[in-house]
């Protein structure tokens, strides 16, 4: 009866490890467009429409062999304010500082005049939490980090002057790592004691899957562009990952004893689960003239996808679980201008709404999403050769408060507020 009341707090303390939502998708591929709110897919005149239409880079063989490389520097913050019945009213915690700078790389080389290959490596999912040490919401998630590296290549073609088509293939590798504290609750002091902590962590480059994209820019005349573009769902198979259990004495033998029989601590066990991500899709319209460009687009994720996670451990059945999430498929708004002031400068600016596909219950300290506004600035340079140049974006991200209403999944109720973000970056680009 001991091991099963141990088996089943393992659980609790690992079951819900995986959820995400569109707090994990990452827009961030290059500083243009995101000085421009990400309002690109009818831009799409640099490298990094890889990412936003990879119909775009069709109309740009006559700037020769493109290298863009660049970083985002992202800082997030969030406060919690608990609720009854736990962890009850007038509990306060905040995420611990980080700063995460995902990468990105971009060779664009022509094939003709109206075909061009790219080929990028940048990261359009990625996570990082982590609560200081002894908080309430330990049991849940401790630290949480996720990156999720796309290797991509891909084909634009004009097929005439004014239309060009595009696709590719996506090779897609995740890393994952997830901690959290075990509970069980100790018979000689009558109260619920810390036990062990979890580690869940891959242990290589086998967690990977294969998306594909296309796109499609059609010029309209009077300045006006069209664009659209598709990425696939892809599933990301944990095959290659293990748990690692260290027991946290509690000063009581025979209790530590009973622990220490009860939980794999030197063993490291296989776990395996699936991991599902959202297709995405959007399209936008756009007006340009010498001097300015106005950009906007709508699109939409298929979060709907993520509607369970089981995680599975083949040596220790006692400890697999199936969890629900019931996430929702979530719109974006972009709307975004560049202005070029000299043939040298351009100034951009840009707004971004971005709906979250979370319901309130599974809000936890692993993820607790809400509605976002973001606000852009940029600019960018071009040397007078027009041989290299560089673009620099900023961001101001606000998530909107949440409270779990008192439904949690994981009976963790409270308000997630003062949720911002500030991300900034730079991309260089050089021309041969």
């Amino acid at each position: 009866m001991k091991r099963q009341i141990l088996i089943a707090a393992a659980v609790v303390a690992l079951a819900p490890s995986l959820s995400w939502g569109a707090g994990f998708a990452l827009f961030e591929a290059g500083n243009k467009a995101q000085g421009m709110g990400g309002a690109f897919t009818a831009v799409a005149n640099d490298p990094s429409a890889m990412f936003w239409n990879p119909a775009g880079m069709a109309f740009e063989t006559g700037e020769g062999m493109q290298v863009m490389a660049g970083v985002i520097f992202i800082a997030p913050s969030q406060d919690f304010t608990g609720s009854a019945p736990y962890p009850g009213e007038g509990y306060t915690s905040s995420l611990e500082e980080q700063i995460f700078f995902p990468p990105h790389l971009y060779v664009v080389k022509p094939l003709s005049d109206t075909v061009n290959f790219s080929f990028g490596v940048f990261t359009p999912f990625g996570l990082g939490t982590e609560w200081p040490e002894g908080f309430a919401g330990r049991y849940i998630s401790t630290k949480a980090d996720l990156q999720l590296i796309d290797i991509g290549g891909q084909v634009s073609w004009a097929l005439c002057e004014n239309f060009a088509i595009g696709g590719g293939i996506d090779y897609m590798i995740a890393s994952i790592e997830l901690n959290r504290v075990v509970p069980l609750f100790n018979p000689y002091t009558q109260s619920v004691a810390d036990v062990a902590t979890v580690k869940l962590q891959t242990d290589d480059m086998s967690n990977n899957s294969w998306a594909w994209n296309v796109g499609f820019l059609a010029k309209l005349g009077g300045g006006f562009s069209i664009g659209g573009m598709y990425r696939s769902d892809f599933t990301v198979k944990g095959t290659s990952a293990s748990a690692e259990f260290n027991q946290i004495p509690t000063g009581y033998p025979d209790f530590d004893a009973v622990v220490a029989g009860a939980l794999p601590f030197d063993e490291n066990p296989d776990v395996y689960t699936e991991l599902n991500f959202p297709d995405f899709w959007q399209i936008g319209l756009a007006w340009s003239n010498e001097k300015l460009t106005i950009s906007g687009q709508y699109g939409e994720m298929g979060w709907s996808v993520f509607d369970e996670l089981r995680i599975d451990f083949p040596d220790y059945p006692g400890l697999s679980s199936t969890i629900v999430e019931n996430y929702s498929d979530s719109e974006q708004y972009r709307f975004g201008l560049e202005w070029q002031a000299s043939p040298v400068w351009a100034f951009r600016l840009g707004y971004v709404f971005d709906e979250t596909p979370q319901p309130p219950e599974s809000m936890s300290p692993l993820l607790s999403d809400g509605d976002r506004d973001g606000y852009t600035a940029g600019l960018g340079f071009v040397s007078k050769s027009s041989n290299w140049g560089f673009d620099i974006g900023y961001e101001y991200l606000v998530l909107e408060e949440r409270s779990t209403g008192g439904g949690s999944y994981d009976g963790y109720d409270g308000f997630y507020h003062d949720g911002v973000a500030h991300l900034f970056g730079a991309s260089f680009t050089w021309k041969f």
